[in-house]
């Protein structure tokens, strides 16, 4: 069974989002020293607190128990990877940052996909002129 990381997490996550122990308690409904419990482990959350824990953050509650984060980014770990296929059908695998980022774009509007899309050819485009026969790639 995979390591509960969730005292680490609501702890660096909170951090990350730059909130106090209090905001996220005033968000959560329950008392400040109720939520510092959580953050050092000596209490466990119960199921609706880190469901709701998991809205605030926008993040799986799986995620939530059982993820690393580092500065508030899911840490690389093989367990924390997410597979997709590509075009041809080829595998690669998204880390936690590249599978959240992928989840914004897909929540954008149908322009501004189109948008991001064409700055992604965009640069692409100056890298092949700045490094030929790298076709692009960094």
């Amino acid at each position: 069974m995979p390591e509960l990381n969730l005292s680490d997490n609501m702890r660096n996550l909170r951090a990350a989002n730059e909130y106090s122990q209090q905001e996220v308690s005033d968000m959560l409904h329950i008392a400040r020293q109720t939520y510092s419990l959580y953050e050092t482990g000596k209490r466990i959350p119960d199921t609706m607190t880190v469901c709701r824990l998991a809205d605030i953050y926008q993040i799986p509650v799986e995620t939530l128990l059982f993820g690393s984060f580092v500065n508030g980014q899911l840490a690389d770990h093989p367990a924390h990877y997410h597979t997709a296929a590509g075009p041809d059908n080829s595998c690669m695998h998204l880390n936690g940052a590249d599978a959240k980022m992928l989840m914004d774009y897909k929540s954008f509007p149908m322009e501004v996909q189109r948008e991001v899309r064409e700055f992604i050819r965009f640069k692409k485009h100056l890298l092949a002129k700045d490094n030929p026969g790298q076709g692009g790639t960094p």
